[in-house]
């Protein structure tokens, strides 16, 4: 028989285990990707200064194939498929050779982040290369964010924009 010890710390363990579980499901509210981006951004004579590469949008209205709202002509070619676009660790290494800083963008609608009335709240910060790699324009997914950088938790098929 085991000791009332070693009872107590099993029972705290999964109690512990069985919270923490619940906690990872939780994390994060349900929403759409509605944007993603990529800028690269440059340091000249003190002065940063931004350079659009690529950015995606819902199509209108949303569900059909996402609007690739601008490429840039120099990174075109870079982007196997530029309505679902991936960084691939080789576009990755020239765009960092490129620029100071590269941005990778994902925005994200939530029915959870509206305030003052409004249907819905959306955040458009930055986020990892994978994140930005992991998520699609349209695709419904579970994120969380402080305003300043977002996480996807989850992606799970298509947002019904019904």
């Amino acid at each position: 028989m085991p000791s009332r010890r070693t009872l107590l710390w099993t029972v705290g363990t999964a109690s512990l285990a069985a919270t923490a579980g619940c906690s990872a499901l939780d994390r994060g509210v349900p929403g759409y990707v509605q944007l993603k981006s990529i800028e690269g951004v440059r340091t000249d004579d003190g002065t940063r200064h931004g350079e659009s590469i690529l950015r995606v949008t819902l199509s209108s209205p949303p569900g059909g194939r996402p609007e690739l709202s601008h490429v840039n002509d120099e990174w075109v070619d870079r982007f196997e498929t530029p309505h679902t676009p991936t960084v691939s660790d080789a576009l990755a290494a020239d765009l960092s050779a490129a620029f100071d800083e590269v941005r990778y963008v994902v925005g994200v609608c939530s029915p959870k982040w509206a305030d003052d009335g409004e249907p819905i709240g959306c955040y458009n910060v930055n986020t990892t290369r994978k994140t930005f790699d992991r998520a699609q324009v349209h695709d419904r997914v579970r994120a969380s964010s402080d305003g300043t950088y977002l996480t996807v938790h989850a992606v799970d098929g298509e947002w019904n924009f019904e």
